[in-house]
């Protein structure tokens, strides 16, 4: 296995990585699979059951809609949905093509199906031909894989399905040869065994072993999103989503065993399961949760336009956006770089009939990966101590230089408890662009700066910067020494141990401040939020009258398009969450909008379809009354927010804990106490008359 923590050097003539949009008079809604049937198309599923047809040119302003089965589709999970596509080699003279999706009709079960086009328009796929291969029963909401592909040279139909969900992989799926589940699957199409829509290959290693299903062509797999093969080599690479430590790149061969849950890529995960095979096999590479949360596994460039590329395979990470590249070296060993951290929700990567990959975002954009002269810095150029940067004036007395722009907000991010300050500085002559919802507009060249220190113990921890570039943002972890005369560049995060007084005891407790990588700062820090979580209309909003820190902003010719007549009282404005003055399901609102929106929003990367935005009707949220899809934590009837019953309500129990099912899942350590004791007494005072 290769676990790469350094990024990406200059190879061969490439000096870097980067991403065109490839096709910028489009855009697309939650954009799952891109492939092609070897003409000069290309074919866009998207999660809500629809995929679109288009001209592969630069120049494309419109698509056509190939085929539409969102009335069949389950989005209640925010994994469910349409999530594989792949056409018949000989797509060209029998019109097949073949999707994996979640049922809206037979609820929590997992559909492979055979379509064909219609008779009278061979453009258009036929909503009613539909023919079930597999119908598999998904035991909980998440973990349903998807992937389809065949193989370029056997003509066989490969299927990825997870574990069945929940953490730890509950039912044994993994290690459980007699399930379809937490498996990669491989199929003829073309033929018809008895019992069954589809033929079993007689070479599937596992069709010769006694009580395990046939269709199985590895297993041990936790939940592959996005497979491909190889167009030269027939090599099956798989991106494998981790649990606790590591997320892994496979290289999945006939009979392999991955395994999970004996394993976490080759991280011991539970010593007590026995495996179903002998022979564990080891990825061919993984990263830790300091360089992100969610793979995305990709496609091997075959491409014409960049020779230099050929045989890499390029695959990303959903939450922190980076992309990373594997490349096979002289000695034949593998190479695993971090190449771009690109600042995209990446869902999924394909490839066009000439053999170009592309990478597909929540943003909503197709782009295109490519060699540029400029390479990523990944903070190279950026000074390694604080003390050598132009933020402080004074680096002992704690003073700032006069070129930062202090701020408040109304209601802040909860920081286990820690202390901050914020600042900003824009590049001479610029101005931030008012909105009066959602995120302001910062001009590229932008600094925000938060410093942070631990009340209890008058300690400086850390100092975080996120700087606008042209491409998104970048993010860095200055962390302070335990005398606090400077800190440290710390691109990888680092860990602290500092102790915090336990409430209502005269005692004090250890525990951990993370300070978060720059990978884990993207994982907020998200396109779909705006990147910047603090500069907007509803936090900076502070006060009527000439002292209101928006107006402050426009005297000082900081920001620009603030209508002449703004009215702050008329204008948005978040409550702090703890002033008990203000209304109570307004200051649980606003603490979910600034906790936890970021992810939980339309097109957000958080895995529940919950929409915790402030702005969003209650009953619009689709957290009340709602089954959760992530797993129930052991509690009989428990839902996201169940009215009257905050023992029952998952919201609450995931903010009110520190074991699995954490949330925040990233850099807190500590309960929010005072966000508990408001989130219990909302629920308990919602009108249960409706709860079930």
């Amino acid at each position: 296995m290769i676990q790469e923590t350094e990024a990406a050097k200059s190879t061969a003539t490439v000096k870097g990585i980067g991403l065109e949009n490839a096709f910028p008079k489009l855009r697309f809604n939650r954009p799952i699979h891109l492939t092609h049937v070897g003409d000069d198309r290309i074919f866009v599923a998207e999660q809500n059951g629809v995929i679109h047809v288009f001209q592969n040119d630069a120049e494309t302003s419109t698509t056509e809609v190939f085929l539409d089965i969102s009335d069949r589709i389950s989005r209640v999970g925010n994994e469910e949905g349409l999530i594989g596509l792949a056409f018949h080699p000989d797509f060209k003279n029998n019109g097949q093509f073949f999707v994996h999706y979640s049922s809206s009709v037979k609820d929590m079960h997992g559909i492979v199906a055979r379509y064909r086009v219609k008779e009278d328009d061979p453009s258009v796929g036929d909503p009613n031909s539909e023919e079930v291969i597999i119908e598999q029963e998904q035991p909980f909401r998440n973990h349903n894989g998807g992937a389809l592909a065949f193989g370029p040279t056997d003509g066989y139909l490969y299927i990825s399905f997870g574990d069945g969900g929940k953490a730890n992989d509950p039912l044994g799926s993994g290690q459980d040869l007699s399930t379809l589940l937490g498996a990669i699957l491989r199929i003829d199409v073309d033929h018809k065994d008895p019992g069954l829509e589809y033929a079993i290959p007689k070479d599937n290693h596992f069709a010769s072993v006694e009580g395990a299903r046939g269709e199985i062509f590895a297993c041990g797999l936790r939940n592959v999103w996005r497979f491909s093969i190889d167009r030269k080599t027939g090599e099956l690479w798989a991106g494998d989503v981790g649990q606790d430590r590591f997320d892994e790149i496979d290289l999945v061969r006939n009979g392999g065993n991955y395994g999970w849950n004996r394993w976490e890529a080759d991280a011991s995960f539970r010593k007590q399961v026995e495996m179903a095979t002998e022979k564990h096999d080891q990825p061919i590479a993984s990263y830790g949760r300091q360089w992100g949360l969610s793979v995305t596994g990709g496609n091997v460039y075959r491409g014409k336009k960049f020779p230099e590329l050929d045989g890499v395979y390029f695959y990303g990470d959903y939450l922190s956006g980076n992309l990373w590249q594997i490349r096979k070296d002289e000695n034949g060993d593998y190479k695993n770089t971090l190449v771009r951290r690109t600042g995209q929700s990446i869902a999924a990567f394909g490839e066009d009939t000439d053999g170009e990959v592309y990478l597909l975002s929540f943003d909503g954009k197709i782009y295109r990966v490519q060699p540029t002269d400029e390479p990523e810095n990944f903070l190279e150029g950026w000074p390694k101590k604080l003390s050598e940067t132009e933020i402080f004036a004074d680096l002992k007395k704690r003073k700032m230089s006069d070129a930062y722009t202090p701020y408040e907000v109304n209601a802040p991010f909860w920081s286990d408890s820690a202390e901050k300050t914020r600042f900003f500085r824009l590049p001479e002559g610029e101005k931030i662009g008012y909105r009066s919802e959602g995120s302001w507009a910062v001009p590229v060249g932008t600094e925000i700066i938060k410093n942070f220190r631990h009340a209890a113990g008058n300690r400086m921890l850390e100092t975080r910067v996120i700087k606008r570039i042209e491409t998104g943002w970048e993010a860095a972890t200055y962390i302070w020494d335990k005398r606090g005369k400077d800190a440290e560049l710390r691109p990888e995060g680092l860990q602290l141990e500092l102790w915090m007084p336990v409430k209502g005891a005269k005692e004090w407790r250890p525990t951990t401040w993370h300070g978060p990588s720059s990978s884990e700062c993207a994982s907020c820090h998200v396109d779909s939020a705006g990147y910047v979580l603090g500069l907007n209309t509803a936090q900076l909003n502070n006060a009527d009258g000439p002292k209101n820190q928006i107006m402050e902003f426009v005297k000082q010719e900081l920001l620009s398009g603030v209508p002449e007549d703004f009215d702050a009282s008329a204008a948005a404005r978040h409550c702090d969450p703890h002033d008990k003055t203000c209304d109570l399901e307004q200051r649980a609102r606003v603490y979910l909008d600034v906790n936890c929106a970021m992810c939980h929003r339309p097109n957000g990367p958080g895995n529940a379809s919950i929409d915790l935005r402030f702005a969003t009707d209650l009953d619009a949220t689709k957290m009340i009354n709602e089954k959760p899809a992530q797993g129930d934590l052991g509690i009989a009837g428990a839902r996201i927010v169940k009215p009257g019953d905050a023992a029952s309500s998952l919201l609450l129990q995931r903010i009110d804990t520190i074991s699995n099912g954490r949330m925040p899942n990233i850099g807190s350590n500590v309960i929010d106490e005072n966000a508990v004791e408001l989130l219990r007494e909302w629920i308990e005072l919602m009108d249960a008359s409706s709860a079930e």
